[in-house]
């Protein structure tokens, strides 16, 4: 990575969900329904757009796509909706860019280790600020999770359990070198992170730590189903897909050995933001 993390001033935020992850079937191809999804998003992008009148615009996809084995017939029709053209990134450079995004915001000093959960990858990286050590995207998401583990909407702990040790299994073999790389702060980002840090503070919870992630999985079981988690602070929209991002992240924290984290705004987007910015400042 060359230059730096600059800050940039947000002077507006648009988010809609797609969930493109949702409509893989086996072949591991995307259903129209979902890409009719990622098609009404960029159409209100686009007229978002025509309203600031940009001079760049830079527009990335990630896992969803990146796994989709009809990809070249999708991405078309998506570059078309919003009017620019997409890059489909590979798994270490979404990693990169979140690290950059997680810097920017945070401003964190000293070593880091970033965890960001998405619907269709996980990407766990380990460095300090400019220079991150270690990179990795995994092949397990919030959405894929919630589709595979709990997918008629019941919850059982043997479920949970077979969730947290597919995870665990997946980072087990980089272990050793983010234990390496070592970490003075460790920071989530995106909606999952969101959705806790959302939880913890309705009710009261100062500190995001393993045991209390813990406690909250025993409280999804005794729920027994997905419809009935009614969590003082957790919203509707996260609702559905809650299980899967949870059992990923204690997977996560009990493989590296993590009692505490916090969570972080920067993630993706602006990681994006701050190369954009660093690169015409340059």
């Amino acid at each position: 990575m060359r230059g730096f993390y600059p800050k940039p001033r947000i002077v507006a935020r648009y988010k809609h969900k797609v969930r493109l992850a949702d409509g893989f079937n086996q072949q591991f191809e995307l259903d129209h329904d979902s890409v009719q999804r990622g098609v009404e998003c960029l159409h209100s992008f686009a007229d978002q757009l025509l309203r600031f009148n940009p001079d760049v615009v830079c527009a990335v996809a990630t896992a969803a796509l990146r796994k989709a084995k009809n990809q070249t017939q999708i991405l078309p029709q998506l570059e078309q909706a919003l009017g620019h053209p997409i890059s489909v990134i590979s798994g270490e450079r979404e990693a990169e860019l979140i690290f950059s995004g997680v810097c920017a915001a945070a401003e964190q000093k000293g070593n880091i280790l970033v965890i960001d959960i998405g619907g269709a990858s996980t990407e766990v990286i380990a460095g300090r600020p400019l220079s991150p050590r270690v990179l990795n995207s995994f092949d397990m998401g919030c959405v894929v999770f919630q589709n595979h583990h709990f997918a008629d909407g019941q919850i059982t702990r043997q479920r949970f359990e077979h969730a947290v040790n597919q995870a665990r299994q997946q980072v087990s073999s980089y272990t050793s070198a983010y234990q390496a790389a070592g970490w003075d702060h460790v920071l989530g980002a995106s909606g999952t992170f969101r959705a806790l840090a959302e939880i913890a503070m309705a009710e009261g919870q100062t500190n995001l730590t393993r045991d209390w992630l813990a406690q909250l999985i025993e409280r999804c079981v005794q729920t027994q189903q997905v419809e009935r988690l009614n969590f003082v602070g957790l919203r509707d929209d996260r609702k559905a897909i809650l299980c899967g991002g949870i059992a990923i992240l204690m997977g996560v924290l009990s493989e590296l050995g993590i009692d505490v984290f916090g969570v972080t705004n920067g993630a993706l987007r602006e990681g994006l933001l701050a190369e954009m910015v660093a690169t015409e400042t340059a």
